[in-house]
């Protein structure tokens, strides 16, 4: 299998020079974080793409070993990966297709995945499956779109997957979903600029105003703005969004004001004054700053524009001999099963095998830099002698796992407006006032006021 699986892969990564240099490498379209763990989507017009690569018309199964039986029908994924990631996805469903000929797997790229399933799943037209984060957990079971997938898991599967990963599949005493990677953001950094990343805050400033060179239209670091993507200062000493435990939001905390105005204070002046997403992923692509922060969804672009490139956390800030670490958002990749699934068995199937597969969990690390979850893979001296996936990794563990609670959906706008208001005037913007005016907002929000 792993021969068949990486021939059809090279396929792919031929496909993906093509199609990522007109998308996330490229510039030319404009996806909010290009994320699957993005928080918000844009809508579109555009209709959803179809990917099935056979038809397969037998309904019997057919023994695969003396106590597993392979089911028989059609499988219907929804996701919202860029080009570059459904590319490698639908290179590993031919594959499985070609072992598993009685089962169907259809990929569909929803754009605006979350209201299509929200407005799809009580209407009976729902998929099977859908992929996103492990953040809509919460809010997609207590609105009765998930199904429960007790009856599969089992300790001998659970005991496969990090810690992390173990408690992004359950919410409520159930389990709805399985895990395939982790992620979060973290320095990408190119070498011909910066032989090596910084190792504290004071060495990644003095890199920044170095390279920042506005009127050449040169900037000392390339980086996307939004709530997910500076989470890491927010937290970094001590604050929060929002506290699953509590229930709370937290932008009003003086430890979450300090970790805003010291990015407003300390980065962003060194930065190309937009927090589009492509405009500063493209800074980077072209050689016009020496970092980026992202994540390993945007590898694939990276090594298009043959960057020679090298990954590291977000380095510590040192203030009176203390270290304080910026915590960025880290997310698990889920497989989610929707209510009202229509041949629960076959999607059981093919979601236990890529999901325990650890020539899957690989292909995906090398191929678009997921972070393995499968300890398995986790231990595999290719896995860690790769400096992407290290990096990556590393990054991951100072993460802090994204809050589950469906109140959580009530902080996101805020702190993207929060974020807004300061973009007007960052220098003179009274960052506490907004941060404390937001709070209350999301407040208002989650006791229905």
């Amino acid at each position: 299998m792993k021969k068949a699986l990486f021939a059809l892969l090279l396929v792919a990564v031929l496909a993906v020079a093509v199609v990522a240099s007109g998308c996330i490498g490229g510039g030319t379209t404009t996806p909010t974080t290009s994320s699957p763990t993005q928080t918000t989507t844009s809508e579109t017009t555009s209709s959803p793409t179809k990917t099935t690569t056979s038809s397969p018309t037998e309904t019997t199964t057919t023994t695969t070993t003396e106590s597993e039986k392979v089911p028989s029908g059609k499988v219907v994924i929804w996701h919202a990966m860029q080009p570059n990631e459904a590319q490698v996805f639908e290179s590993i469903i031919e594959e499985f297709m070609a072992e598993y000929p009685s089962i169907e797997i259809v990929l569909e790229q929803k754009p605006n995945l979350e209201d299509a399933l929200k407005a799809a799943i009580p209407a009976g037209q729902g998929p099977d499956l859908f992929i996103w984060a492990h953040d809509w957990i919460g809010k997609f079971a207590e609105a009765g779109l998930l199904e429960p997938i007790d009856e599969y898991i089992t300790p001998d599967i659970l005991d496969k997957f990090s810690g992390m990963a173990k408690e992004a599949i359950e919410y409520g005493g159930h389990y709805y979903a399985m895990p395939f990677a982790a992620e979060t953001v973290a320095i990408i950094y190119n070498k011909k600029m910066i032989s090596e990343p910084p190792k504290t805050f004071d060495e990644m400033k003095a890199i920044m105003e170095k390279y920042y060179k506005p009127d050449e239209e040169k900037y000392g670091i390339a980086y996307p703005i939004n709530a997910y993507f500076i989470s890491a200062w927010a937290h970094a000493f001590g604050g929060y969004y929002f506290d699953d435990k509590t229930k709370q939001p937290g932008l009003d905390k003086p430890e979450t004001i300090k970790g805003f105005e010291f990015f407003f204070k300390n980065i962003f002046p060194y930065m190309a004054p937009t927090g589009d997403y492509n405009t500063q992923q493209a800074i980077f692509l072209e050689g016009r700053a020496p970092m980026m922060v992202n994540g390993p969804w945007s590898i694939g672009s990276v090594k298009d524009a043959g960057i020679d490139f090298g990954v590291a956390p977000l380095p510590p800030i040192i203030e009176n001999g203390k270290e304080y670490y910026p915590r960025p958002y880290g997310g698990v990749k889920l497989i989610y099963f929707a209510k009202g699934i229509k041949n629960k068995d076959a999607a059981w199937f093919f979601v236990k095998w890529f999901t325990t597969n650890p020539e899957v969990a690989k292909t995906l690390a090398k191929e678009l830099g997921y972070i393995p979850v499968l300890k398995e893979v986790l231990n595999d001296p290719e896995i860690q002698s790769d400096p992407v996936l290290y990096g990556f990794g590393k990054a991951v563990e100072y993460a802090i796992p994204m809050p589950k609670s469906p109140e959580m959906g009530s902080v996101w706008g805020p702190v993207d407006t929060a974020i807004t208001e300061i973009l007007k005037d960052p220098q003179n913007a009274d960052i506490a006032a907004i941060l404390k005016a937001q709070n209350e907002e999301i407040l208002k929000a989650i006791s229905g006021g």
